[in-house]
């Protein structure tokens, strides 16, 4: 099959690279510290998925914090990843006092399996204000959000006449969200019936606030509202702009509308941002990746068969398609 081009780095140079450099020197600390937060009995597949992801797409070393009593089923998915216990309710979830912590790590993804409960409440609370460091929401840690409304703060708002006028925005330009339309629809009040409003629904969130979003779907798009430090090419030198940037991606099929796949996406975006890439560029190669993976996936075993197994297993051959 022909294979598209991947998109071009925007804010990690060189413009021209297409996949994160390697250095003959480097050591697993060199790729990223990622962790991914989530998870629940009955759901342990979920984060699992995501885990082995982030590992797939070459991150160095990667950790998993989850409920106590699901951490033998997440440990037994894959020898590489490390598990966290943290505080569960006696039932398999996030206990009411969870907590974690980031310090050590380069990146975080959460969401995935862990229910909306108090104690993954209070764990999304702990990340979404944790703005100096990178972070990725998906699944129910982007249900929670909608649910307590952080998004409309005024601590958030560009030009927000509710904050004080000495008092700065506070910069989630680290922040990118995964949603499917189901829970776009829940974070902005737009039907998930309606794509094109969704999508324009996404774009003046992302500028709002600032962030990174990814509108799942066939076809996926991604927006961004950061800042962004343009890469230089040999002919043009490094520069700021500002506004949304835009990516609609070509690679995927209907095949990948399946369980677990919005997991290993989550997976990915992780990894990428934790390898060095910008909010904006670790989504749009992500995306890309994700699909390229479920692509060569349909043409191994056709669309009616493909489960999130095969994206995952297709990974690095995408990854290999690009390099």
């Amino acid at each position: 099959m022909k294979v598209p081009s991947p998109p071009p780095f925007i804010e990690s140079a060189p413009a021209d690279q297409r996949w994160p450099y390697r250095a003959a020197d480097a050591h697993k600390g060199n790729f990223g510290r990622v962790l991914l937060v989530g998870g629940s009995r009955g759901m342990a597949g979920s984060i699992s998925l995501s885990s082995m992801a982030a590992l797939a797409t070459g991150s160095g070393l990667v950790s998993v914090a989850i409920p106590d009593r699901c951490l033998e089923t997440v440990a037994g998915f894959h020898p590489g990843v490390m598990t966290i216990p943290i505080q569960d309710d006696g039932v398999g979830a996030f206990g009411a006092d969870a907590s974690v912590n980031t310090k050590p790590y380069d990146v975080v993804g959460c969401g995935p399996g862990m229910g909306t409960g108090a104690g993954a409440t209070a764990l999304v609370e702990q990340l979404f204000w944790q703005a100096d460091q990178h972070r990725v929401f998906d699944a129910d840690a982007i249900n929670i959000i909608a649910k307590e409304n952080w998004l409309h703060s005024p601590a958030l708002l560009r030009n927000s006449e509710h904050r004080g006028k000495s008092t700065l925005p506070l910069d989630q330009s680290t922040l990118v969200l995964t949603p499917h339309p189901g829970e776009l629809a829940r974070l902005t009040g737009v039907s998930a019936k309606d794509r094109d409003a969704q999508i324009e629904a996404a774009k003046s969130l992302a500028e709002r606030i600032g962030m990174t979003i990814v509108v799942k779907g066939g076809p996926t798009w991604v927006v961004s509202g950061e800042l962004l430090k343009t890469a230089a090419t040999a002919d043009v030198p490094a520069q700021n702009s500002q506004g949304v940037q835009v990516y609609r991606n070509r690679t995927g099929n209907p095949g990948m509308a399946t369980a677990g796949s919005g997991d290993v996406l989550t997976g990915v975006v992780t990894s990428l941002l934790g390898q060095g890439l910008g909010a904006f560029d670790a989504a749009t190669l992500a995306v890309y990746l994700h699909g390229l993976a479920g692509d060569f996936a349909a043409q191994a075993i056709g669309q009616a068969s493909l489960t999130c197994r095969e994206i995952l297993g297709h990974l690095p051959a995408a990854i290999r398609a690009i390099e």
